[in-house]
């Protein structure tokens, strides 16, 4: 084994200009020559290109290929030499290893529409994961590597509170700005293209300065915004907006931008590299007040802890049901899904001995998993519950797929991990189901002799809400879900 390729091995991995500059230092050599040596190495001496600036590779043994220093030089190449690949690791880093597949290109630093002289976010993601630094989840997810995120596996629960509160806060600073006049009305968009960048919400302003003229036709500014909350917020984690933006002012230098980011909390350093820049730092406390904020961390808390709350605890979901209505005035629909999960959960939390709520199982013979929205165990009993809490019937394709699919692969966990109880599955919908899809329902529920079936449409969900004999609960049955519960 050369002295290089011990050099190499020893390292884990190294970009190609600072192995140069290494030979370079070692052998007395040009730097001209030393690149020429990096060029000729052969097995088990291997590169990856096409991720760095100036046509830079990275350098690596065969013998580390993908393992944890491999990965850890690799995500340190990124942090000196391939920023458009950081932005995307730093951005999942932070977001503890799981961003929702439409969002991800809110915290990049590369276009989602082609820009000149910028690679498109697709093509970084496709080398992501040609690389095995990022995968797709089948729940609709950017994954980060768990070798690359330095953890086991990502917290799902946690990672759902805080994008339910994300979407709180976004929606809440739409009204904000809309209220004060900052924006036009009905003109903000989510996860919308700005200079052929992505943010978390946009939308055009008429503000003065902000407006430009072209042939004396008004073109407004916009507002741009992007929201960084659930982890620490420093000089690292916020540079990739003043790329984002920098980008935009040089692509579309007439296009004019009001930037914010909001957050829940940044450093010191963070907050001045920001308002160098002329970013406003919007902070979620001081622009809605402490018991917002609270609220927030309430939300994260109850998602994050959901099963054992509610089975220990089910008071704490009915005060932050409350909370939700009196500081955030009704305007709750974004979550209405979401947090339906946990009204089930509440309900079964009154009959079961214990409670999950959206545990994820593994599918047999595959590296996917499913999600239950809500599993009650009692002493003979298993119920799987699946949740459907909008205002629009379930179409016979999702039951097609539920009944083919997830129920299918999920009682291929219960026969090897409950085997001794009898398994009971559930649908609950407050927008009922469609007339295909009822056929196929009570078709299958009259069937069924492995395992029993029920479906529950909003006055199946009024009886049952009834017999718990909880006026708080069908009172928050009755704001969010149901039209009336009697």
């Amino acid at each position: 084994m050369t002295y290089i390729e011990k050099y190499i091995k020893n390292k884990g991995g190294i970009l190609s200009g600072d192995l140069a500059r290494y030979i370079e230092q070692k052998q007395g050599i040009t730097n001209g020559a030393a690149r020429k040596r990096v060029q000729r190495l052969k097995s088990p001496i291997h590169k990856v290109g096409g991720l760095f600036t100036d046509k830079k590779v990275f350098v690596y043994h065969s013998d580390n290929f993908q393992n944890p220093d491999y990965f850890n030089d690799l995500v340190e190449a990124f942090k000196a030499d391939g920023k458009r690949c950081y932005s995307i690791i730093n951005a999942l880093k932070y977001h503890h290893g799981l961003v929702p597949i439409d969002e991800l290109a809110n915290y990049s630093i590369s276009p989602v529409n082609l820009v000149k002289g910028h690679m498109k976010f697709s093509s970084v993601i496709e080398l992501l994961k040609k690389h095995n630094l990022v995968r797709e989840t089948n729940t609709g997810e950017y994954g980060l590597n768990v070798l690359v995120a330095e953890q086991s596996s990502p917290n799902v629960r946690h990672i759902k509170g805080i994008q339910l509160s994300k979407r709180l806060v976004i929606q809440q600073f739409e009204t904000w700005s809309k209220n004060i006049g900052l924006v036009s009305f009905k003109k903000g968009k989510n996860n919308n293209l700005v200079g052929g960048f992505q943010f978390a919400f946009t939308a055009p302003t008429y503000i003065d300065g902000f407006v430009g003229y072209i042939n004396k036709t008004k073109k407004p500014g916009f507002l741009v915004a992007d929201i960084l909350i659930g982890n620490i917020t420093n000089e690292n984690t916020v540079s990739f907006f003043l790329r984002k933006i920098a980008a935009i002012k040089a692509s579309n230098p007439t296009l004019k931008l009001l930037p914010v980011l909001l957050v829940d909390g940044i450093s010191t350093e963070g907050l001045n590299k920001l308002k160098s820049k002329g970013v406003l730092v919007a902070s979620i406390k001081e622009l809605f007040g402490k018991d917002y904020s609270d609220l927030l961390k309430n939300i994260i808390n109850t998602v994050t802890n959901a099963g054992a709350i509610l089975k220990t605890e089910p008071e704490k979901y009915l005060q932050l049901m409350d909370k939700l209505t009196k500081l955030i005035d009704g305007k709750t629909n974004n979550l209405r899904g979401d947090l339906f999960e946990l009204a089930v959960g509440f309900y079964f939390s009154k009959y079961s001995q214990s409670l999950d709520i959206g545990k994820r199982v593994p599918v047999k013979d595959s590296n996917r998993t499913r999600e239950i929205d809500v599993l009650a165990k009692s002493e003979n009993e298993i119920c799987i519950v699946e949740c459907k809490g909008y205002n629009y019937p379930v179409d016979i394709d999702y039951i097609e797929i539920y009944l083919s699919e997830k129920i299918k692969e999920i009682r291929g966990w219960l026969a090897i991990a409950h085997s001794d109880k009898r398994h009971r599955f559930e649908i609950w919908s407050t927008g009922g189901f469609t007339k295909e899809a009822l056929i196929l329902l009570k078709s299958t529920k009259n069937k069924a002799r492995k395992f029993d079936f029920d479906y529950l449409d909003q006055s199946d969900i009024k009886e049952r809400a009834n017999k718990l004999n909880s006026e708080k609960f069908k009172e928050i049955l009755r704001d969010y879900y149901l039209r009336e519960v009697v």
